[in-house]
């Protein structure tokens, strides 16, 4: 694999995903934008219903990549805030 195709099949990613987005589904550029703040608030225990907007959930059930995305940041700060990640950082 040469270096180039990495940021390639990165840039195919984005843009098979927004040529899938339905018209009432967030794109990949809208949820990487809120994903941050989704996350933080997922994993201090949230309800889904009430912080995950329906564009936002439309696009999870499409996309695969932002979904899991998703699940390894909010793995990530629930380690984090049970304190499992002191050791390592």
């Amino acid at each position: 694999m040469s270096e180039h195709q990495q940021p390639i099949e990165r840039l195919q990613t984005l843009i098979d995903c927004l040529q899938k987005t339905l018209d009432d589904e967030a794109d990949c550029i809208e949820f990487d934008l809120e994903m941050d703040c989704l996350a933080e608030w997922l994993a201090s225990g949230a309800d889904p219903t009430l912080v995950v907007k329906p564009r936002i959930q439309a696009h999870l059930a499409h996309s695969r990549d932002c979904a899991e995305e998703l699940e390894v940041l909010i793995a990530i700060l629930r380690a984090e805030q049970n304190g499992l990640l002191d050791d390592i950082l």
